[in-house]
């Protein structure tokens, strides 16, 4: 750990998103609300009344109250959510479509067992590609409606990247997926067997749905954190699931580190793992570290993106030429890396003409968008 959070209130936060037992007692009203500061920053404030109760520690009731009230505020949030979930997975139960959901909507009910303690912005689920359709009548018969980014249209959705945001007055936004692992980077440097995933999925206990495999989970974690979300954002939040998931359920980490690797998402996995390691511990030594480890080098790279100290203000890597860098080195390949970069400037045909909706367009005008792709990009700092 880099000194400034081995010591005062950003110490004593991630002491207590560990579970260990901080200094905190030394901390004053100002220290107590950097800590606040930071719980709320990285969406973990709804954990810390286990966590101080646990460890016999009370803050000024002020801060007290102010904890306990976003806590309160996540249950009632997090309530109407899952009643909002229980109803998509009985239809689809209806209608005879396996649905898996992930991230929030898997952590909140069979990890953490609290629903007031796992913040969520949005439910992702995952269907098999040929029962799509059927799931978006579905989703439409409940009062929902599509819609698609700005960026990427609904076809480019549906050919290549497998996603689709459903819509609905007063609910949460419903990401309905078609594949697990998502994304261009995934799709060029990666190599993920998602038929062999789906296999593996498990029945929930209730039997309405089915989970990912933990190791398959982990790495989906992992990946999503690293590659899609370049470690901004909530990145101790993610820490904290992958924690709360291995020591509550049993993971086979060296079906992880194997996976990985074999799905060429090794470097990424690492990052996530090993930055968990060094803020919030391994005391077991459980993590596959070393097996995951790229290069030196590498590591090296790595390190002037993402470290502890950058972590705990939270990163804004998600656009410029920062996010490209940081998502060329997390290949584990290199030729995997340079085609990754070639694709940037010049995109396949598929993707262009999905991308800017010219299916039928003349040549010359394909062309035209070719020419004109990198310099968008650049300008709208897409890269």
């Amino acid at each position: 750990m880099s000194s400034a959070a081995e010591r005062g209130p950003e110490g004593a936060f991630l002491d207590l998103l560990a579970g260990r037992a901080p200094a905190a007692g030394a901390l004053d009203e100002a220290g107590w609300e950097r800590v606040l500061e930071l719980a709320q920053a990285h969406g973990v404030v709804q954990l810390l009344p286990e966590r101080l109760k646990a460890l016999g520690i009370a803050p000024p009731p002020e801060v007290a109250g102010r904890i306990h009230a976003t806590l309160l505020a996540c249950a009632v949030t997090n309530m109407r959510l899952f009643h909002q979930l229980g109803v998509i997975l009985q239809a689809f139960r209806k209608t005879g479509i396996p649905v898996v959901p992930v991230k929030g909507a898997w952590l909140g009910q069979a990890v953490y067992g609290n629903v007031a303690q796992r913040t969520m912005s949005d439910v992702d689920l995952w269907v098999r590609k040929d029962r799509l359709d059927a799931a978006r009548e579905v989703m439409v018969s409940l009062g929902y409606s599509s819609r698609s980014r700005e960026n990427r249209p609904q076809a480019l959705q549906d050919a290549l990247t497998g996603e689709t945001q459903f819509v609905k007055p007063s609910a949460t936004m419903v990401e309905l997926h078609w594949n697990i692992l998502s994304g261009e980077w995934l799709r060029i440097a990666a190599r993920c067997d998602e038929e062999t995933i789906w296999e593996r999925t498990v029945p929930a206990e209730k039997g309405e749905c089915r989970y990912l495999a933990p190791e398959d989970a982990v790495i989906h974690l992992c990946v999503h954190l690293a590659v899609n979300h370049q470690m901004s954002q909530a990145t101790l939040r993610t820490f904290v699931d992958i924690d709360r998931v291995r020591r509550r359920v049993r993971v086979d980490w060296g079906a992880v580190a194997g996976r990985a690797r074999e799905w060429k998402v090794a470097t990424a996995v690492w990052l996530v793992l090993s930055s968990l390691a060094e803020m919030l511990g391994d005391p077991s030594g459980e993590l596959p570290l070393d097996e995951l480890a790229p290069s030196p080098l590498r590591r090296s790279i790595l390190r002037r993106f993402v470290d502890p100290e950058r972590i705990l203000e939270v990163l804004k890597l998600t656009a410029g030429p920062e996010r490209l860098l940081l998502q060329l080195a997390l290949v584990d390949r290199p030729w995997d890396a340079a085609r990754l970069a070639l694709h940037a400037v010049v995109p396949d045909r598929e993707w262009l003409t999905l991308r800017y909706g010219l299916e039928e367009a003349p040549g010359w005008r394909i062309l035209l968008q070719r020419l004109w792709h990198p310099f968008r990009a650049i300008l709208k700092r897409e890269l």
